[in-house]
């Protein structure tokens, strides 16, 4: 799976619609995607928990979920994610099909999670560069996102596939806001009372 991985995430460095454009013309079946999903959730969640217990702490935090529900939590915001960007695509005049949003967003998590491997032994021998490359990161995933949008939609636009981005997006943050109140999670209490 590596020696598919990287030539095409070095692809997508470069030229992430040809990336993309090379993904979707590999035909990879939607039962292999699900496993996928899943799999990168569980190990992104791992991630979190990892940077969390290295990182500095706050005095006032907000109290994380634990794993099981930071997972389930996270599997349903991607999962409604996925739907939000073939839909809203649709509705703007994409050609995308579900199985195609999926497997991009697939390998967007798969390069996030390489980012917080990166993250994680930045955090442990340069510190000081951790938060940067983690900001760095997060903009390179949302320009790879745009451009991962307009090869699965046909849009000529990076402007367009940015609408679709920004309206998937406050789709996914308001089921992430009604689900951390459901859960009464991300509540600040102070630590070291």
């Amino acid at each position: 799976m590596l020696n598919i991985f990287v030539p095409v995430a070095r692809q997508a460095l470069n030229d992430p619609r040809e990336a993309a454009g090379t993904l979707l013309a590999m035909g990879v079946p939607r039962d292999a995607l699900w496993p996928a999903f899943f799999l990168l959730i569980t190990l992104s969640v791992i991630g979190i928990a990892i940077i969390s217990a290295v990182s500095p702490q706050t005095p006032v935090a907000p109290v994380p979920p634990p794993p099981v529900i930071l997972a389930l939590i996270t599997a349903i915001i991607s999962g409604v994610s996925v739907w939000l960007v073939w839909k809203v695509g649709q509705a703007m005049g994409g050609t995308g099909r579900f199985d195609e949003a999926l497997l991009l967003t697939v390998f967007l998590q798969a390069i996030i999670f390489a980012g917080q491997v990166v993250e994680f032994m930045l955090l442990l021998f340069l510190p000081l560069l951790a938060g940067l490359f983690s900001i760095a990161m997060i903009g390179f995933a949302i320009w790879l996102n745009v451009n991962f949008i307009a090869t699965l939609h046909g849009f000529t636009s990076l402007w367009r596939a940015l609408g679709c981005v920004l309206l998937a997006s406050l789709g996914a943050a308001l089921v992430f806001f009604f689900l951390m109140t459901l859960t009464g999670a991300g509540v600040g209490v102070p630590q070291n009372v």
